[in-house]
């Protein structure tokens, strides 16, 4: 067979061509036994040598005879493409190589081979065949496209989660962020890049998410979750339910955190508007409670008021009924939430009523129009309804030579209007102890609906009570029970 070779090749009759021919041998045998897949042809792709391990590679015995076999009649599988690459590396020299070329075997598996292809020349410089070298790199080429697939998949869920997800640093930088926590902090992707989370975590969340994330750095926890505020970037706070855990590498060093973010602003809205109304159904109550409490008290005051100035069983009757009559009207005022507004001497004279006939002198009310609002209203007539009741209770309105003036002016320009409620007549007033839920309820009614203010002031010979309110420009749910 080293015969053949060395005729294929063109050096059996040169001189010294025994020690050549066991030179040859030498390389034959050498190449036999190559740990690589090595085949060599002549300018007909016929084989004058291969590799056992081409062999083996090929899915042949590693001892084959293949020496003078043509390669195509070895493998009539090979295709069309491959024929091409041989036949230009013969007539022209072209060397090719491929780092991971699909071949499709018969039987349908698809191996993937490196493979290069150069031609050998005599030594006349000619052309004599090609050296084929191949390397069956299936199980690395599997596996790099299996990573592929992962990393596709994974960067599919990264940026397509309808949460926000984030790789970052041990020290707080972001690493990378998906598009959707980039639309919950309202930055983009390379203005976070340029940022930590210190830099856009609300302040009085920031002490407690470090001393979380340190807690993960030290192995104290695996995971923890928060519920934060950040700060986006027009710098309103976002409330979002954050997740984090904490990835290490080989070596047990930690090598970034994964934090998942969910805005949860609308629902932290929801529940500080449940909040809210706990806390005024609450002060509701208290209102209702003390409410009754008044009503009875200046029933009964109206009741004695009644039968000391009139000594008729019957005219007494008449006018007691008269006002629990009038005071019923205003409760209807109370609670007509619908109303479509009053002027204020009708709200005043309404509130009033129930507590002494204008006619007679012991209440007087004075004062321009003025329109009001319902909420303006409804305020308004619990205020004056809370000083009526304490004047009937303790003060002017306590005794028949008491009295009462309530004068008004509104400044045009500014809607600013002032209101004062004096008393006099009445039995000597002193300051009380302590402040009561009515003079209370006044300063949180005219705070709440008017931004105003109301000040008290206790004179031997009766109260004062002087009331600044700016009037609301707009319709407005009543605010009577807003909090300050």
């Amino acid at each position: 067979m080293t015969e053949w070779w060395a005729e294929s090749i063109g050096i059996y009759d040169a001189a010294g061509a025994a020690s050549r021919l066991s030179a040859l041998s030498g390389v034959l045998t050498a190449l036999k036994q190559a740990p690589l897949g090595i085949a060599i042809f002549d300018r007909d792709m016929r084989y004058l040598a291969a590799s056992g391990q081409f062999l083996i590679d090929q899915g042949l015995p590693g001892d084959m005879p293949l020496i003078g076999r043509l390669h195509y009649d070895v493998f009539p599988e090979i295709p069309q493409r491959w024929r091409d690459i041989h036949r230009r590396a013969l007539q022209d020299g072209e060397e090719q190589s491929h780092e991971a070329d699909p071949f499709l075997r018969t039987d349908g598996r698809v191996d993937w081979i490196r493979w290069s292809v150069k031609p050998w020349r005599a030594e006349s410089g000619e052309i004599g065949g090609l050296v084929l070298y191949t390397e069956f790199v299936t199980p690395s080429v599997e596996s790099r496209l299996s990573l592929e697939a992962a990393e596709a998949r994974y960067r599919a869920v990264f940026d397509q989660a309808a949460v926000g997800v984030a790789r970052v640093s041990p020290t707080g930088r972001f690493l990378e962020v998906n598009d959707r926590f980039c639309a919950i902090v309202r930055y983009s992707r390379e203005e976070l890049g340029d940022m930590s989370f210190q830099e856009i975590t609300h302040p009085d969340d920031l002490e407690s998410d470090v001393e979380q994330a340190n807690a993960l750095l030290a192995g104290e926890t695996e995971t923890f979750a928060m519920e934060k505020r950040y700060l986006t970037k027009p710098g309103d706070p976002v409330w979002t339910n954050l997740t984090v855990s904490l990835v290490r590498d080989n070596s047990g060093t930690p090598a970034y955190f994964v934090s998942i973010i969910e805005d949860i602003t609308a629902r932290k809205e929801v529940e500080e508007e449940q909040r809210h109304y706990q806390r005024q159904l609450r002060l509701l109550n208290n209102e209702l409670n003390h409410r009754v409490k008044n009503t009875l008290a200046t029933v009964q005051s109206m009741a004695a008021q009644t039968m000391r100035s009139e000594p008729d069983p019957s005219a007494a009757y008449e006018k007691f009924e008269s006002r629990l009559l009038s005071l019923s009207q205003v409760h209807d005022v109370l609670t007509r939430e619908s109303w479509h507004g009053a002027g204020l001497a009708e709200v005043a004279e309404r509130a009033l009523e129930p507590f002494s006939s204008l006619s007679s002198g012991q209440i007087a009310i004075n004062g321009p129009v003025v329109w009001l609002q319902p909420g303006a209203a409804l305020t308004m007539a619990l205020v004056f309804h809370e000083l009526a009741t304490n004047a009937v209770k303790y003060g002017a309105l306590s005794v028949d030579t008491g009295r009462v003036d309530l004068e008004w002016n509104l400044d045009p320009e500014d809607g600013l209007l002032r209101l004062k409620w004096v008393e006099s007549g009445g039995p000597p007033v002193a300051p009380p102890t302590r402040k009561g839920f009515g003079s209370r309820l006044i300063e949180r009614g005219l705070r709440g609906e008017f931004h105003g203010s109301a000040v008290t002031e206790y004179h031997p010979s009766g109260v004062v009570c002087t009331m600044e309110a700016h009037l609301p420009q707009d319709p407005g749910p009543p605010g009577m029970f807003a909090e300050p």
